[in-house]
């Protein structure tokens, strides 16, 4: 998968511009070896299991779906899939970013964001999702049943919608008419494009255009 052409991770070795506090907990993309997306998940919480669930120094998410697939001898099997192959999004401070989290040896660097601009010493800051798109693409993975797809740039959306039915009760995105007459609910993720998952046109209203 290609990742939209507003990120890129050239820079991110660990320094950001942020004006925010570094006391303030974001969601950073961490870059990872391909196919070791849950085990470099695995060793980060490792390092913060005897922690309390409230007082942990990160979170680390990896978007996984099962997902049904048939083999070519017609048995059906199931399998995950990893939404953003090759990696992790990490919510933690910048301090603890920069001072412990970037050294890792897994962690090969920080997606930076190429939209900001430069500093005299040719650096850009450190892509940051915001948490509002995070809750809603946990929410949309964790609770949907279609099947999901990431556009990795933007795509002509419609108006913004709400949810209001079913497993997906209450969530907001926008709506996306496709060429075959479906109805699509999209997510946007800044720094990576959009996520989106069929949905019956009946379930969703009209909040705003």
């Amino acid at each position: 998968m290609k990742i939209a052409p507003v990120a890129e991770t050239d820079d991110a070795v660990g320094i950001s511009f942020s004006d925010k506090k570094s006391e303030t907990k974001q969601w950073y993309i961490a870059i990872v070896g391909n196919n070791s997306e849950r085990i470099c998940r695995d060793k980060l919480e490792a390092r913060i299991v005897r922690q309390a669930d409230d007082a942990k120094d990160y979170e680390v998410y990896v978007p996984v779906r099962q997902e049904l697939r048939v083999r070519a001898d017609g048995k059906r099997r199931t399998v995950e899939r990893i939404l953003f192959p090759a990696m992790l999004f990490i919510r933690c401070t910048e301090q603890q970013r920069r001072r412990d989290i970037v050294h890792l040896p897994y962690i090969k660097r920080f997606m930076v964001n190429i939209a900001a601009k430069r500093t005299d010493s040719g650096m850009r800051s450190v892509a940051v999702i915001p948490d509002s798109q995070m809750r809603s693409l946990k929410r949309m993975v964790n609770d949907g049943d279609g099947e999901i797809a990431i556009e990795p740039i933007d795509i002509p959306l419609g108006a913004k919608v709400r949810v209001n039915g079913g497993k997906l009760m209450g969530l907001e995105g926008y709506v996306l008419e496709t060429g075959d007459g479906k109805t699509n609910l999209v997510i946007r993720v800044d720094m990576l494009g959009c996520a989106r998952m069929e949905i019956a046109g009946g379930m969703i209203e009209v909040i705003g255009i």
